[in-house]
């Protein structure tokens, strides 16, 4: 499996890489916060906790964390997050003394299925409603914050109780499981909302993918 996880992997970081998308990563306005944003990712991939008396792994490999993925997807793009969560993925196990297939594990469940997953939500979203700073913040932030968790989470829970439920000694309560989720995705959600509202009012730049033309060109022809 490490083999497979590590040739996906390159895949991603292959195609991540395939065009210019990442450079915004490295624009002088952006900097900042991508450095910012790697190193607080690092802790919160470092710090987790479990409902009490629930096992692990009844989380599929989730944790009660910031995941983050869906707020990068929502600042800077699906490329340039994939290779900031590759960036942070690296750091993270070199600091904790991570195995390469934990570190994999890590990259690809919690990094790329979720950040997929919020692009895919950011792309509907898009298209079917309006240009508005209110759908992009509560959309793009908190919608998309919620299932670029629920999805991932669902589609690994019906991957290892089809395949390998024996031997990962995976808990079958999928009430629990459901509650854990539940917490979880709305967490991940909250978050990701707050902080994208208060990136695009307090610092723009930092949101290369918001544009005041795009997103507010409507509302300010309405002003007296």
């Amino acid at each position: 499996m490490t083999g497979i996880s590590l040739a996906i992997a390159g895949l991603v970081l292959f195609w991540a890489f395939s065009n210019n998308h990442w450079r915004v990563l490295i624009r002088p306005k952006v900097l900042n916060s991508v450095l910012g944003g790697i190193l607080a990712l690092g802790l919160a991939w470092n710090i987790r906790a479990y409902l009490p008396g629930m096992a692990s792994e009844a989380l599929i490999g989730l944790s009660f964390q910031f995941f983050g993925a869906s707020l990068l997807v929502a600042m800077y793009g699906l490329r340039p997050a994939i290779v900031m969560l590759a960036g942070v993925t690296s750091i993270v196990a070199l600091v904790s003394s991570w195995t390469l297939n934990h570190a994999l594990h890590q990259f690809l469940v919690l990094g790329v299925l979720p950040a997929m997953c919020a692009c895919g939500v950011m792309r509907l979203i898009g298209g079917c409603l309006p240009k508005h700073l209110f759908v992009f913040i509560f959309g793009h932030g908190y919608v998309a914050g919620v299932l670029s968790v629920i999805v991932p989470a669902v589609c690994l829970m019906i991957w290892h109780q089809a395949f390998w439920p024996p031997e990962m000694g995976l808990s079958m309560d999928l009430v629990d499981w459901f509650v854990t989720l539940v917490i979880l995705s709305f967490t991940e959600g909250s978050l990701s909302g707050m902080l994208l509202a208060v990136f695009v009012i307090y610092r723009p730049d930092w949101v290369p993918r918001f544009s005041d033309q795009e997103y507010l060109k409507d509302q300010s022809t309405k002003m007296p």
